[in-house]
């Protein structure tokens, strides 16, 4: 099915949303999902590829050769990417997306990014939010960083940027699946610029099986050590690190099965 939304800007259908922001009880809220499904997600293209570098069969520094390697070159598996930029520099899913008839759910919050992501045509669902770090829907301020790469959510309201900033529709990442009804995730990754904690501590683990995360780690309160700790905690182990020069300092984490 081909994108058939106006990818100009999801703040069109702000008087729709803004019902939902900052309500604590609406994060299950039936119709809030399908408003999500019908507004926000844009479908997985039916279109040939347009990528900028359509040699580069993988764009990644060594998460996908991972997660490609753990599953032993599996087939149409499932993926969340969220920080996907333009769906294909430093893609950790493209290579699954292309050759090995995986799908996805791509997440990324820069509105500039996400046009030039969805013209690339990827064969997944994509959002252009951020994932939120409450319970329920938000607004936050989002600063494009110095580089594209580093946009993130400014921590609090008061909080000065030199850089680019504009307002972000933030939905908890269990309500974007339920939106497009998909609970089993094989590979999730994770690369939001801080603010990873707060979105990982409001997934509702027992709701969802993620099998395999890859999260960047240099940003995390208290470094690696403590988000090996966090991830423990919630039934995960620690099986990979990317810690290459000029890299993202990623941890993959694998659930542990009982």
């Amino acid at each position: 099915m081909q994108n058939v939304k106006d990818i100009s800007d999801n703040w069109n259908y702000s008087e729709i949303f803004t019902k939902y922001e900052r309500n604590e009880n609406m994060d299950d809220n039936n119709k809030m999902i399908d408003d999500l499904y019908q507004y926000l997600i844009h479908y997985p293209s039916n279109l040939p590829y347009k990528l900028s570098k359509p040699h580069l069969e993988n764009p990644s520094h060594g998460q996908t050769q991972f997660v490609d390697s753990l599953f032993k070159n599996m087939i149409n598996g499932f993926f969340i990417e969220s920080g996907a930029y333009d769906g294909e520099h430093l893609s950790n899913t493209l290579f699954l997306e292309r050759f090995r008839n995986w799908t996805g759910l791509l997440i990324e919050p820069n509105p500039s990014l996400f046009l030039k992501l969805l013209r690339k045509n990827r064969k997944s669902y994509a959002v252009n939010t951020c994932l939120s770090t409450k319970d329920y829907p938000s607004v936050e301020t989002f600063s494009s960083g110095k580089g594209a790469c580093f946009g993130r959510i400014l921590d609090h309201e008061g909080e000065s940027s030199q850089n680019q900033t504009f307002k972000v529709k933030c939905y908890p990442l269990f309500s974007i699946l339920q939106a497009i009804n998909r609970y089993e995730v094989d590979y999730f990754s994770l690369d939001i610029e801080g603010a990873e904690e707060g979105v990982l501590s409001k997934i509702p683990w027992e709701k969802v099986n993620i099998k395999l995360i890859s999260i960047e780690h240099n940003k995390w309160r208290g470094g690696k050590l403590n988000l090996k700790h966090f991830m423990e905690k919630r039934g995960y182990k620690c099986v990979k690190e990317i810690s290459d020069v000029g890299v993202a300092p990623d941890l993959i984490f694998e659930k542990e099965t009982s």
